[in-house]
């Protein structure tokens, strides 16, 4: 069993580089892709759990602007097939939690066994006087997606519906 427990902040940095803008923290980072009438995001974590982190900072970094505070937590339960089934459920939970409560997460506490993970996942509840949504992603896709590993951690790849 891995526990794993993560703190991120909406716009912690970003540079430009080779047009694409990075966003990084200490630990994964990501960048946008070119993909038609989708929004690709190529993500990559020093762990599994540190790549599922990136990838809902990448989600919600890209989704709202504004001043976030800790006020509500969430538990989330997932499970998948392969890594991949687990990575595209962890985004649909993701993505429900925003769009039918409003929340947006801020940090992680994420135990997985094998294909299956717990997370309680504090955040804030979507405020118009506060946030603004910058792009509206529906869901996550399977096109193309596999999860690689490598001796810096995990890569991959992600398209999602906007």
């Amino acid at each position: 069993m891995i526990h794993y427990t993560h703190e991120v902040k909406i716009c912690q940095r970003s540079l430009t580089l080779m047009g694409f803008w990075l966003h990084y923290a200490c630990m994964g980072s990501y960048r946008y892709i070119d993909h038609t009438a989708d929004l690709g995001i190529e993500v990559s974590g020093t762990s599994f759990e540190d790549l599922l982190v990136t990838i809902a900072r990448s989600i919600f970094e890209t989704q709202i602007k504004g001043r976030l505070e800790k006020k509500e937590s969430k538990t989330i339960h997932c499970r998948g097939d392969s890594r991949e089934d687990l990575l595209v459920d962890w985004c649909r939970e993701l993505l429900y939690l925003n769009q039918v409560h409003g929340f947006i997460p801020m940090t992680y506490t994420i135990t997985r066994h094998n294909l299956r993970l717990s997370a309680e996942v504090k955040g804030d509840i979507f405020d118009g006087t506060r946030h603004s949504i910058k792009t509206e992603i529906k869901n996550v896709t399977y096109h193309d997606l596999s999860i690689i590993r490598n001796d810096r951690g995990y890569c991959t790849t992600v398209i999602f519906d906007v």
